[in-house]
């Protein structure tokens, strides 16, 4: 069987409940600013390829607290000073076992109401994140789908 991670299933386990554990605090967490933040490295929309102007736009998507305390997400354009954000609801995770063929990891899905910073459109999406341990990187790919436009975004790239 090829060995995805290095460590043993023990050392695993542990790094998939920290790291499912960081997620629950961020969820919980009061009086403090915690972020935890996606790299973007691929980009598409509807099948078409926009790596390219993800890299130039220095594209991330991340977790972090609302004023009100709640967890929000959002979809940054850091070179470009844009992005879509807000509260995410129904938040739930599932742990994905190491196999033969798999990574080990975590999929969280939720719902997303977001506010664009470039156009003030409002919207709900519907976002599942795979997360996925290679080596010591952890790696992810999400899918976004707008329920307005019924437009596909997804993305690839890793946890800076």
């Amino acid at each position: 069987m090829k060995k995805y991670c290095k460590g043993s299933p023990k050392k695993l386990k542990s790094i998939i409940s920290t790291f499912t554990l960081l997620l629950i605090v961020l969820t919980n967490v009061s009086g403090q600013d915690i972020d935890l933040t996606y790299k973007v490295t691929n980009y598409e929309i509807n099948g078409e390829n926009y790596d390219q102007l993800a890299l130039k736009g220095d594209v991330a998507l991340s977790f972090y607290k609302c004023t009100n305390g709640s967890l929000c997400f959002a979809n940054q354009w850091r070179a470009f000073d844009s992005q879509s954000y807000g509260g995410v609801h129904s938040f739930k995770k599932r742990e994905i076992p190491e196999t033969k063929t798999t990574y080990p990891g975590v999929e969280i899905k939720f719902t997303w109401e977001y506010f664009n910073t470039y156009d003030s459109d409002r919207g709900t999406a519907a976002v599942t994140i795979t997360h996925f341990l290679v080596s010591e990187t952890w790696k992810f790919k999400a899918e976004i789908v707008l329920m307005e436009t019924n437009d596909v975004l997804k993305f690839k790239g890793f946890l800076e």
